[in-house]
């Protein structure tokens, strides 16, 4: 007995032109993420600070070429010789800049303002900056207390030794002291310059003798005598002088040397009694000034911490703002980049029949899903085709 066996195959399909937009959608977006992946990675390549290993030097466009696996085409189709294209091609790898959105852009930290830097740089330095204060001020109670137990009396001591001697005469025994050691020398190129002086007017005497043919005569003997004996006078007269005024200058010397010492002693000997009164009063007001020191130490710990109060406030506000341009530069990076997957999302839902979900961007600090995450929540899974939809003439 024979069994017949009936398979019936019930098949549901939706209206064909939707299925075109949706395979073609799924074609465009497929497209897409392939882009956004090879620009991620000849990005990668062309980024600041890559070297490619062999020659140490940036990637060339070449080079990126032959890492991503590229063949360049040969000849036409059809051709005997013809070697069909492999990978990206040279001119879509040159047209990609370090500047397009090929992947979600990096989080970036705004770094510490020179105003906060600087506080913590004072901080730091500031701590036990009050101690010098207390220890001079400690050091000053002391040095009060010392001066006014056993300083005064031997200051007005000295005072009184001082002034033993200071009405003493002038003793002339002293002059010689103050004699210039360079006198005889002065006085002995006086003497020659006279000398050489003498000699070229006998060189012209002798001269006029022979031009008036009396040289050798008496009239030559005695001009010559005459010459010599203004010479000798000349010099006698130079030298008296010079000696004279020397030692005239050395006694005035010695004479202003020592009043000046007496009036200097003298000087002291007030001075030294000045400071024995002094010093007790000097005590006193050293106890108060360690005191005062050692409060200079408070107050500068107190004026220190407000000035940190105010960099770090103004340093804060500065970052803030500066961190909130980074945040918003990321936003709006990250809404170029997630735009069209969010639109591919919003005609997948149109072609799968499902209200269009709402979605929002929201500047925050705090790390965000991964866009591509988000974009394929908005509809990515169903996909779409924009290619679908240009023969429908809906894009």
């Amino acid at each position: 007995m024979s069994t017949t066996t009936t398979k019936q195959i019930m098949e549901s399909r939706q209206d064909p032109a939707i299925e075109a937009y949706r395979l073609g959608l799924l074609s465009d977006a497929r497209g897409l993420t392939r882009d956004q992946m090879f620009g991620q990675s000849v990005q990668d390549l062309k980024r600041e600070g890559v070297l490619n290993p062999v020659t140490n030097l940036p990637y060339t466009d070449e080079e990126i070429f032959e890492r991503l696996g590229s063949v360049a085409q040969v000849g036409e189709v059809g051709d005997e010789n013809y070697v069909a294209p492999v990978g990206p091609q040279m001119d879509l790898i040159q047209g990609v800049t370090t500047d397009q959105i090929y992947s979600p852009p990096d989080y970036q930290v705004q770094e510490l303002t020179d105003s906060e830097k600087a506080a913590i740089g004072m901080a730091a330095k500031d701590i036990g900056a009050y101690q010098p204060y207390l220890t001079s001020g400690s050091q000053s109670l002391q040095a009060g207390t010392g001066a006014i137990a056993d300083s005064a009396l031997p200051y007005m001591q000295q005072g009184i030794s001082a002034l033993a001697g200071s009405a003493d005469q002038f003793d002339p025994s002293g002059i010689a002291a103050y004699m210039s050691p360079y006198e005889d020398d002065a006085v002995q190129q006086a003497l020659a310059d006279i000398t050489r002086q003498g000699e070229i007017q006998r060189t012209q005497l002798d001269a006029n003798a022979v031009a008036s043919g009396a040289f050798g005569g008496a009239r030559q003997g005695i001009a010559d005598a005459e010459l010599t004996r203004n010479v000798l006078e000349q010099q006698g007269r130079t030298a008296a002088d010079m000696r004279r005024t020397g030692y005239e200058s050395a006694a005035a010397r010695a004479q202003d040397a020592f009043e000046r010492a007496k009036g200097r002693t003298q000087q002291a000997s007030q001075l030294y009694g000045s400071i024995g009164e002094g010093i007790g009063g000097l005590g006193g007001r050293l106890g108060q000034l360690g005191i005062q020191q050692a409060g200079l130490g408070e107050l500068r710990t107190g004026l220190g911490s407000q000035d940190l109060q105010n960099l770090m406030s103004t340093g804060a506000l500065k970052r803030g703002v500066d961190q909130a341009g980074l945040d918003a530069l990321r936003m709006s990076n990250l809404q170029a980049y997630s735009q069209p997957y969010q639109q591919y999302g919003f005609l997948s839902d149109i072609y799968s029949g499902i209200p269009t979900s709402s979605s929002t961007i929201t500047a925050t600090s705090a790390p965000q899903t991964s866009p591509f995450q988000s974009a394929l929540g908005l509809g990515i899974a169903g996909l779409s085709a924009a290619s679908g939809a240009q023969r429908a003439g809906l894009l």
